[in-house]
């Protein structure tokens, strides 16, 4: 339980200050106007008048603003301790840098799977100034693998220049694709998100196959990686329809223990035209995201052992095609 008592000015006061942030930042003014409307119109009849604590206030709203903005990153949050004037830089924050630190910045594995296939698990697309150099080591150390899984099953967002930092690797430098668009409404410009023309270490490259996993829980800039690479064909996905969350934005304080995630900004895919927002990456295989990992392993083995036995090849892979060859029989 909390120890802030709230009473009916004091949610007053909150619920005006966060339709506020909502008129000036929410990327779509006109579902702002609408959320407005109805926020007040629910505290002038009392919706608010009952609830007791900041917990359950800030989830009845979260509810009721994400239901009129089919807006999943739309968030009002309470916290018991008082909020800093000033938000903490996203990028440079101390406390921030050691998580990242000690998360290895987002990569929990990194390995040579039996059949020559390159497995690696994401939980977060760290920024790439302080992540790069981690990812170039993983990219490179998959570089010469016959094929890709790449498992986002538990991994929440982070950064779209991440994002096209990775998905780099699975293209060729020349010439760059545009891999995702995004509108910014507090600039009202049109930011272009192309995948790099050099990266550092080895790259995977376009030509071999790739996977990646994805589950309800993949969200955010995972699902921007796994929509982007989709359209252009670059990859197949295999699991679950991910959370539908597509809209970027950023933290604003409402009070002393309130504050808010407002989306300011939208993707527009070149591809689509569209993007993933309240619907989710659909996969190409969908499956229990549990069972997916054996799934796409199994697909890559017998895809690699079908291009292996059908075109000439150096005597040294005859070994490989033995080895796939036991590891399907013994499924």
């Amino acid at each position: 339980m909390t120890s802030l008592k709230l009473d009916d000015v004091y949610i007053g006061k909150t619920i005006k200050s966060l339709v506020e942030l909502l008129l000036e930042f929410y990327i779509f003014p006109k579902t702002a106007q609408e959320m407005k409307a109805s926020l007040l119109e629910k505290l002038s009849e009392g919706d608010y008048d009952k609830i007791e604590n900041g917990f359950d206030l800030a989830e009845k709203i979260t509810e009721d603003l994400q239901r009129l903005s089919n807006d999943k990153h739309l968030i009002f949050t309470f916290h018991e301790s008082i909020l800093p004037l000033k938000q903490y830089d996203l990028i440079n924050d101390e406390s921030l840098l050691l998580r990242l630190k000690l998360n290895n910045y987002g990569f929990e594995r990194v390995e040579r799977l039996p059949g020559n296939i390159g497995y690696m698990v994401i939980n977060e697309f760290a920024y790439p100034e302080h992540a790069g150099k981690t990812a170039a080591h993983a990219m490179s150390f998959i570089a010469d693998t016959d094929g890709l899984i790449i498992d986002l099953r538990k991994n929440y967002g982070g950064s779209s220049l991440m994002s096209a930092f990775i998905a780099s690797y699975l293209l060729d430098g020349s010439p760059p694709v545009l891999l995702n668009d995004i509108y910014w409404r507090q600039y009202d410009m049109t930011q272009s998100i192309w995948s790099l023309p050099y990266v550092p270490g080895e790259r995977f490259g376009a030509i071999k196959p790739v996977y990646i996993l994805t589950s309800s829980n993949t969200g955010s800039c995972a699902e921007e990686f796994a929509y982007s690479l989709q359209a252009i064909q670059r990859v197949k996905v295999i699991g679950e329809k991910t959370a539908g969350k597509a809209n970027a934005g950023s933290v604003h304080r409402v009070n002393d223990h309130f504050q808010a995630f407002i989306p300011n900004a939208y993707p527009i895919n070149p591809i689509t035209k569209g993007n993933w927002n309240g619907i989710g990456v659909i996969p190409d295989i969908e499956y229990p995201q549990s069972k997916s990992m054996v799934k796409a392993y199994q697909l890559l083995l017998e895809q690699l052992l079908e291009h292996l036995s059908s075109e000439p090849m150096e005597p040294e892979r005859q070994f490989l095609i033995a080895e796939i060859e036991e590891i399907l029989n013994n499924d």
